[in-house]
């Protein structure tokens, strides 16, 4: 891969597939959606390693699609140390997962098999099209994380958001939030999200977050279910250090990282954020935030 200023990528030699919706024939699927989804993957994981093989391009699978297609795979990780950039079949949450394992990050070309995608955004009938252009060469399009620690321990980085919820239903949690030293807000909530403007369209919006251009250097600090009607989200500065303390608290709550519940913190422990030190990667494909909202909102 080589790269010329202003992150763009040109001499693409290796790509990498990762799909976790590909499965054997021994698997049975749980609903008609999700065997529409299976065949569906399946098809242009299919299309897309028989088009790159035909340009003279190197191909690797992750290891769960190689082994619903027999064929050699090899693990997330071991395709970001050689892959130029990697091609994603599925939803948001196969990107994030994908992500999850790289260290540091690849660019992301996500085709969308899933529901809503907004990480995910080129539609499968425009999947070979979108890969022929990226093989001329890309721009790469950056996308900030969230360093999480709880009480100094580090988590993996968040592109969309941490959640703090109570394991408990139904039970109320007491929060105390601080942004570089300066009380931002008590509150008594269900939990809170702590979103990039990426996933300013996730769990974000749904708890009554704004959206957020991902060009904005910021984060959001979104309530759940608060108690008390005058507890509004909050927008603060990306560069600076936002701290979250459960001041009460039946029994422990979870942190949940991109979906995956990573940590348990109690009364007075502090989940820490910040910047992190690597930006997810994506292939730009030339959608701007305003029309993936128009066409995934609306």
């Amino acid at each position: 891969m080589t790269a010329d200023d202003g992150d763009r990528v040109r001499d693409v030699d290796t790509v990498g597939v990762v799909s976790y919706y590909v499965r054997g024939d021994d698997y049975v699927p749980r609903s008609d959606s999700e065997n529409h989804r299976i065949d569906r993957s399946t098809e242009i994981v299919e299309a897309i390693t028989e088009h790159l093989r035909g340009q003279d391009v190197s191909c690797l699978l992750n290891q769960e699609a190689a082994d619903g297609l027999s064929e050699e795979g090899v693990a997330v990780s071991t395709m970001a140390e050689q892959a130029d950039f990697v091609v994603t079949v599925g939803g948001d949450g196969t990107v994030l997962r994908a992500l999850g394992a790289m260290n540091p990050p690849v660019p992301i070309l996500g085709v969308n098999t899933g529901r809503v995608g907004f990480l995910a955004d080129v539609e499968p009938p425009d999947a070979v099209d979108a890969l022929d252009e990226a093989l001329q060469g890309f721009q790469v399009e950056r996308r900030g994380r969230l360093s999480v620690e709880v009480n100094g321990e580090p988590l993996p980085p968040a592109l969309n958001e941490t959640v703090i919820v109570t394991s408990r239903p139904a039970k109320i949690m007491a929060f105390d939030v601080y942004h570089d030293g300066d009380e931002v807000e008590s509150m008594r909530s269900d939990g809170v999200v702590v979103a990039t403007p990426t996933g300013s369209t996730a769990y974000s919006m749904s708890a009554g977050g704004p959206l957020v251009d991902p060009r904005v250097d910021a984060r959001l600090v979104v309530p759940l279910a608060p108690f008390r009607i005058n507890v509004a989200p909050w927008v603060l500065g990306m560069d600076g250090e936002t701290t979250v303390v459960p001041t009460r608290i039946e029994k422990n709550a979870s942190v949940v990282v991109d979906g995956a519940d990573l940590a348990d913190v109690g009364r007075g422990d502090e989940v820490t954020f910040g910047r992190a030190d690597t930006d997810a990667l994506f292939v730009d494909t030339g959608l701007t935030f305003f029309e993936r909202v128009q066409e995934k909102l609306y």
